[in-house]
């Protein structure tokens, strides 16, 4: 009897002890990392297709941003053993002794989300200034398509204007299109360059886009020099500044009139399909023909039923709209947008969730 009462508590003591051995911190790591990395993603786009919608039937965008996650675990064991007897005074030989060792084991999640939403006097002028000239020719020399982000961010370069919305549907030039498009060749080629130089003010710095015109094959020389036509450059002239404005001062200068995010949202906006319903009772405007000899860089599509498999959507005024898992254009878009809006923030304070979890 001695030993079986022995050989229980030692189990007792052999589960209590284990728990002290056991590392839960690099498990949740596991578990909760890319969870939380989706959820914070996919919600974000959610969150900016239904500002674009919002857009479209002339409602306010809202944004709230997720400034931190907190995470705590709680993880404990418990034990216990139990000791008991049955006694028949008349028959000594059933008198049994009955042991007993049970143990649990819990584990807590308490998840703390803070929520921040975007409203204040800095984040309105964040998104109504124009983003800086630099800010978007940096992303172009960085290897982002000249001919998408100039279409989605610049209003007109050197006066000639782009396709846009302000108030209503604003046509553009033809040559506006053609000129992105070059450049985009030059890009691709390596004959026209952007490099960045220090100027007066260093919050301002001065943004020089190079053409060149020796030593290159005669298809890019072509291509090269219509964009000299269509911008209205110097044909004497290599190497020009960068400036923000409506049209150059000076021959070595080229203008450009960026958007802010909201003209830049306003302009995407443009694409998202209207069910025929809402259009006919008055609750978004109709436009009239909307199509473009280009692709639109962002197709909302819409209907009664939730889709199936798409790369985001939400649900608005009894109807749902989407953006297709294939179309690359919208996803692309998307993600410049998100980008735009990060250099459009320039508050002191880092936007970015921390994720902090606590494992004792």
């Amino acid at each position: 009897m001695k030993l079986l009462l022995s050989h229980n508590f030692m189990i007792l003591i052999a589960l209590l002890g284990s728990s002290g051995c056991q590392h839960i911190g690099p498990r949740t790591i596991m578990d909760d990392r890319i969870p939380y990395n989706e959820a914070i993603s996919a919600t974000w786009k959610q969150q900016t297709l239904l500002n674009l919608v919002r857009l479209r039937y002339g409602d306010l965008p809202e944004f709230v941003e997720v400034s931190s996650v907190v995470n705590g675990y709680e993880h404990g064991y418990a034990g216990n053993g139990t000791i008991g007897a049955d006694i028949f005074p008349n028959n000594t030989l059933l008198n049994v002794l009955n042991f007993g060792v049970g143990g649990s084991r819990s584990m807590i999640d308490r998840p703390t989300i803070s929520y921040k939403p975007q409203g204040s006097s800095e984040f309105t002028r964040n998104m109504t200034n124009p983003i800086p000239p630099v800010s978007i020719l940096n992303l172009i020399e960085s290897g982002a398509p000249a001919d998408v982000l100039l279409a989605l961010t610049v209003e007109s370069i050197n006066g000639v204007r782009n396709r846009g919305f302000s108030g209503e549907v604003q046509k553009g030039d033809p040559e506006f299109q053609e000129a992105i498009q070059s450049l985009r060749k030059a890009q691709d080629s390596g004959y026209a360059s952007f490099r960045v130089l220090q100027g007066a003010d260093p919050k301002t710095p001065d943004v020089l886009m190079g053409i060149r015109d020796k030593d290159i094959p005669p298809i890019l020389a072509e291509e090269l020099d219509q964009i000299r036509t269509l911008l209205r450059l110097d044909p004497d002239v290599h190497e020009f500044r960068i400036v923000f404005g409506m049209l150059p001062q000076k021959n070595d200068e080229i203008a450009f009139r960026t958007r802010n995010v909201i003209r830049i949202m306003n302009y995407l906006s443009l694409n998202v399909q209207i069910p025929p319903c809402h259009l006919a009772d008055g609750r978004a405007p109709d436009f009239g023909d909307l199509s473009s000899s280009t692709a639109p860089p962002l197709t909302v599509y819409s209907g009664c039923e939730p889709p199936c498999d798409p790369y985001s959507a939400i649900q608005y005024q009894d109807h749902w709209f989407w953006i297709d898992q294939r179309d690359f254009n919208s996803k692309r878009s998307m993600g410049y947008l998100k980008i735009l809006l990060a250099l459009a923030d320039t508050s002191q304070n880092d936007p970015t969730p921390a994720l902090t979890i606590r494992a004792n």
